[in-house]
């Protein structure tokens, strides 16, 4: 359930803050009052595109303009440069009750989001610079997240979804979202086997296609994997190689570094570190003899005689090992100049060539396949597709099962909308390539009246009929008997924007009343024009604009006993004396 709704900036709501409630919750106002912003709102709680366009402000911030001229920093739009300005923001935030939205709960939990005693709030926060947040209950989530969760939590029907209904391609949708646990697990099992078998066909055709390109890819792969082959590259060869030519390149001065090293340590014709460490250590022992407490920096000296040792020990050996090589020099210029080739033509450094050549064999092995081996994918593409059929013709069976009893289900429901002698069939043809939803195509075919044909929805219904059509179908589907198990829409928030259009009088009552019982099992939202529906609320929004010189406010107010008997009045075209008491009757109903 929502709680609470709050809106900030967005398009020329400046600020709102509307608290829900169950049942029904009923939006009324002028046209062009703002209604559709507060549908926009929800609709961006639930993951639709939010618009750059919509921040309210949003033209001026991106200026950096001020009312009088001036720039966000007070100063004068003169010659002097403006401080660069922030890009105005929109926000929509939202506090959900999750005790009867366990699907989404588990969702979150899945998704590692923390939900405490059932709460969720989701903000939403969009620059006019085009980008957006968004938070689930403080932290960071991706808009793919919010779409998904959105799915579970809120469900909005406006007159888009009427041109949805009037699409032949979402009719089986509707029909499969009647089925039960094992029709869904039917479903499931369709698309999987359907999947298996697309990508078993999928290899073949790869496979098996043109053998002219596949013989040119094979000859330029071995070609490739016969360069690399025969450079050999190591990982980490190049570095190594880098470092020895920059040995070779200063070999002289290298050796003669190395030998005034050593001479520097052994002594040359002067002592040396070597022999003044001697001398020293030699007077520390001569200390000792008479005071022990030395004893520590005497051994200091030993080891340091010992380091020095093995240094000069070090330096000599570097010094005669160290001698210009210009044959291996250029052994190792034409070596780099080689692997540097291979880089530049297979990745940016050996460990990636020598990934890429293991990326060639996985390719030369799988296009090498012998005829026998493409008669086996052969067979088993078939043997897939065989699969696939047998499980389409199952689900095919269930739904022409479920039909009759979704036909039925719907008729009663247009019945109690004002459509006593109303016809809906579901109507199959066979789908003979097959989708990942199996192998049939389904209409609905409906008729209005008595004596006339059934006829795809496209072609007969009005808008009234097709409102109608739309509310039972939603009716249907929100809530059905499975199994003798009532089963409820997995998402616990309905939205109706303006579904109502076409219609009025005894059917306007009608789907007041439809609205009302699905408000027994959810919390429904609706946008509406007609006191029918409006005196059925548990909550009643007045949503109203005002508009001075300088700017135009949205306000969306709570009625309560007068002031909702003033809206139902406006609704009914008038204010007069007698438009008022009816409205107290429609109330008192």
């Amino acid at each position: 359930m929502l709680i609470d709704l709050r809106i900030s900036n967005l398009a020329i709501i400046e600020h709102s803050e509307i608290q829900c409630g169950p049942g029904l919750n009923v939006l009324t106002g002028e046209t062009g009052a703002g209604k559709s912003i507060l549908i926009n709102a929800l609709g961006l709680l639930i993951g639709e595109r939010a618009a750059s366009d919509r921040v309210g402000g949003s033209n001026a911030a991106a200026k950096g303009d001020t009312p009088n001229g001036t720039g966000a920093n007070g100063t004068s739009n003169g010659n002097t440069p403006a401080a660069k300005a922030t890009p105005a923001r929109a926000l929509v935030e939202g506090e959900f009750d999750l005790t009867y939205a366990p699907a989404a709960e588990a969702y979150l939990s899945e998704q590692e989001f923390t939900v405490d005693d059932h709460q969720l709030v989701i903000a939403r926060e969009i620059s006019a610079d085009g980008r957006n947040r968004v938070r689930l209950n403080g932290r960071l989530a991706t808009a793919s997240t919010l779409r998904e969760l959105g799915s579970l939590l809120i469900d909005i029907h406006g007159q888009h979804e009427h041109q949805m209904l009037l699409n032949a391609d979402t009719h089986l949708g509707f029909l499969d979202a009647f089925g039960d646990t094992a029709h869904t697990t039917l479903r499931t099992t369709t698309r999987e086997k359907y999947l298996k078998w697309r990508e078993a066909q999928r290899r073949l055709d790869e496979l098996s296609g043109n053998e002219q390109q596949r013989a040119q890819r094979l000859d330029m792969l071995q070609f490739q994997a016969d360069e690399i082959d025969a450079a050999a590259p190591q990982p980490d060869e190049d570095t190594q190689l880098v470092d020895e030519r920059l040995r070779l390149m200063n070999a002289e001065k290298l050796r003669a570094a190395a030998s005034l090293c050593r001479d520097a340590l052994l002594g040359q014709d002067e002592p040396g570190a070597l022999t003044l460490l001697q001398q020293a250590l030699k007077a520390a022992k001569e200390i000792h003899a008479f005071d022990g407490s030395v004893a520590e920096w005497a051994e200091e000296l030993q080891s340091a005689i010992y380091q020095i040792e093995d240094a000069a020990s070090e330096a000599r050996s570097y010094a005669d090992l160290m001698e210009a090589d210009p044959l291996r020099l250029e052994e190792v210029e034409a070596r780099l100049h080689r692997l540097n080739r291979l880089k530049r033509k297979y990745g940016d450094s050996l460990e990636r060539v020598i990934a890429y050549r293991a990326e060639i064999e996985e390719e030369l092995q799988r296009l090498n396949l012998s005829d026998t081996e493409l008669g086996g994918l052969r067979e088993a593409a078939e043997r897939q597709r065989g699969d696939f059929l047998k499980a389409a013709q199952q689900l095919s069976q269930a739904r022409q099962q479920l039909a009759g009893k979704f036909a039925e289900s719907v008729v009663g429901h247009l019945q109690t909308l004002a459509m006593e002698r109303a016809r809906f069939q579901v109507h199959f043809e066979p789908d003979e390539t097959g989708t990942a939803d199996g192998t049939d195509r389904v209409e609905f075919l409906f008729s209005a009246n008595p004596g006339q044909p059934l006829r795809p929805l496209a072609r007969i219904a009005s808008g009234g009929e097709i409102s109608r059509v739309m509310l039972a179908l939603r009716s249907v589907l929100g809530t059905h008997q499975n199994d003798g198990q009532a089963t409820l829409s997995r998402t616990p928030i309905i939205v109706f924007d303006e579904i109502d259009v076409g219609i009025g009088g005894v059917t306007a009552e009608a789907v007041g009343e439809k609205m009302q019982e699905l408000a027994h099992h959810f919390q429904v939202f609706c946008v509406t024009h007609l006191p029918q529906i409006a005196r059925r609320a548990d909550r009643h929004y007045c949503v109203t604009k005002e508009t001075d010189e300088a700017q135009t406010r949205v306000t969306v107010t709570l009625l309560e006993d007068k002031s909702r008997v003033r809206e139902l009045a406006r609704m009914m075209g008038s204010e007069s004396d007698a438009t008022l008491r009816h409205a107290r009757e429609l109330l008192k109903r």
